[in-house]
């Protein structure tokens, strides 16, 4: 074998197909509010449905006004009725959310604005080894201890049959809102306000938790003829627990992930000012920080013991405080991708030893995970191997899970398939939790994968997909300006991917943080930084002016460096045959 195939197998898994996403359209430039789009920026927008100058307008510049009535959701009124009675009445109100950034952001936007109309409000996060995720019994015996009124829950609640009931016997009124996928039997609260309900007329189901919580606020605001614009001043949150919870950044979304980016860099809130000094983000903010850099912190408390300091950190006015939390939030997250860095080695030696990559499913398991951290290693999992990933952290009589997908199978309907196995278990398509005892998982694997069976064979090939052939030479300006406009991206908008080949290597490659290689390539005279992600232990691999590569490539800007230097991020590459 030449050492030329060798650098092949080294980059690129021959079994990876690159696929152009949809046939490109026919396209040329646009001009916009007096602005020129390049043909290759229309192409693109034209192939993800934005198929008319007006549409493509809205794509580049959505606004508020963009946001749909709130009086759309289901039980709505019923909701906003009962929260204008506790703040007028000045009730106890516990809102009840979940330990993840979504159900945090949450908790803190109601709390602000329930506080500001009068309610006193007390806030209980379950902590995920104690009580488990979603609303709990203790959650509720916490608000009858401090004498609450009402409860409302947020990103959570939905199969809290149960719980609320056990409110009810309480003499406590409940509030559902969430965005969860409903049960068979929705509890029976005051309200439930859900966009996923079957009866439910909104246009847009994809709501983070954060998003439903904001949507009931605003609905409050608009009942009591108060100014919107103080309540948009808290869409720094709704920004951050939407890109956290990775909903679709398409839609209503879209206009409150980039308008509360906007926010955030200016927020007067001192854990937003904490956490990007702590990040060291003293440039713009886009999605990618939100999702991998600030909202990681803030999980990561979550997940090791409490996310309580979280919750804290988004609602103190103490400055030094605000700094003390996000310091010690930054040392969770170093200590949680340690534990990540172990159990993903014994994933995937575990995945090799069994042969369970030729499985659709993937479903593993071991006494010594940890399962604050088993759901960050099954999205590597998922990605690395094309299969929805099920782990799970065994103890002596119960093995509690987390499950990543893939694109094209629900998750949380394979679960269903399997719901007499399982003592509890919910979700989204992409991503869900679960518990059942230890005897059942391999059954549950069985399961799970012959419900897998049913599905085409293609989707579980590894495929990279891209948008159009591009040319390094071809990033003029113009392009690059434009690209910057696909923010926030994210699921169902993904930064655009290009296909550039014969690409010289040129410059001396270097590893950078964790993993990263930089290196630079050059075709036709024009030369671009390169960082490839998770490739450093193949830097002896690459020689400058002697490699040449075929590659999938997106644009970024470097945030660190004042100029915001343009780099290409490698998505997949292959060393020329």
């Amino acid at each position: 074998m030449t050492e030329q195939c060798i650098l092949c197998i080294l980059f690129h898994d021959p079994m990876t197909e690159w696929i152009k996403k949809n046939k490109t359209a026919d396209a040329s430039e646009l001009e916009v509010r007096g602005k020129t789009i390049p043909k290759v920026i229309v192409q693109i927008l034209k192939t993800r449905g934005y198929d008319t100058t007006e549409k493509i307008e809205k794509f580049f510049a959505p606004t508020l006004d963009d946001l749909h009535d709130p009086f759309l959701l289901p039980d709505i009124d019923k909701a906003v009725k009962r929260i204008i009675q506790a703040c007028k009445n000045k009730e106890k109100v516990l809102l009840h959310g979940d330990y993840d950034t979504d159900g945090i952001t949450a908790v803190a936007l109601l709390s602000l604005h329930l506080q500001n109309l009068g309610a006193r409000t007390e806030t209980f996060l379950p902590n995920r080894f104690a009580e488990g995720y979603g609303v709990s019994m203790q959650g509720i015996d916490h608000a009858v201890q401090k004498d609450c009124s009402l409860v409302i829950t947020a990103d959570c609640g939905i199969t809290a049959n149960a719980e609320v009931t056990y409110a009810a016997q309480k003499k406590i009124d409940t509030i559902i809102c969430d965005h969860h996928e409903p049960g068979p039997e929705l509890p029976q609260a005051i309200a439930v306000v859900n966009p996923k309900l079957i009866q439910s007329a909104y246009p847009f189901k994809e709501l983070a938790g954060v998003g439903v919580a904001f949507k009931v606020v605003q609905a409050v605001y608009k009942r009591l003829e108060l100014p919107v614009e103080d309540l948009f001043q808290d869409l720094d949150l709704v920004a951050l627990g939407t890109v956290a919870d990775v909903a679709p950044l398409i839609n209503e979304n879209r206009v409150l992930v980039k308008t509360g980016l906007k926010k955030i860099r200016d927020s007067a809130k001192e854990g937003f000012r904490a956490l990007l000094a702590e990040a060291k983000i003293d440039h713009g903010v886009t999605s990618y920080h939100l999702g991998f850099i600030i909202g990681p912190r803030l999980n990561a408390c979550g997940r090791l013991r409490d996310a309580q300091e979280a919750l804290e950190l988004l609602l103190t006015r103490d400055r030094s405080r605000a700094q003390e939390l996000a310091q010690n939030l930054t040392r969770d997250n170093q200590e949680r991708q340690q534990i990540e860095k172990t159990i993903l080695e014994q994933a995937r030696t575990m995945i090799e030893q069994k042969g369970l990559g030729a499985r659709r499913v993937i479903v593993i398991g071991h006494e010594q995970w940890h399962e604050g951290v088993i759901g960050i290693v099954a999205s590597r999992i998922a990605e690395e191997y094309s299969r929805p990933a099920v782990l799970l952290a065994i103890k002596k009589d119960s093995a509690k899970g987390s499950c990543r997908s893939i694109p094209g199978f629900d998750i949380t309907a394979g679960l269903k398939s399997c719901s007499d196995l399982l003592v509890k278990f919910g979700g989204h398509k992409q991503a869900a939790g679960l518990e059942l005892k230890p005897d059942y998982i391999e059954n549950l694997s069985k399961r799970i994968n012959e419900y897998a069976a049913y599905f085409s064979d293609d989707l579980f090939q590894k495929r990279r997909f891209y948008d159009l052939e591009l040319d390094i030479p071809d990033l003029t300006e113009d392009v690059i300006f434009f690209l910057k406009y696909f923010e926030p991206t994210g699921i169902e908008n993904p930064q655009p991917v290009f296909r550039c080949e014969h690409c010289e290597v040129v410059g001396v490659p270097r590893v950078v943080g964790y993993d990263t290689l930089m290196f630079a390539l050059r075709k036709q005279g024009k030369v671009l930084d390169v960082k490839a992600f998770r490739q450093a232990e193949h830097i002896l691999a690459i020689k400058p002016g002697k490699t040449y590569i075929d590659c999938l490539y997106s644009v970024s800007e470097d945030s660190y460096t004042p100029k915001h230097k343009v780099v290409l991020k490698i998505k997949d590459m292959t060393i020329e045959q």
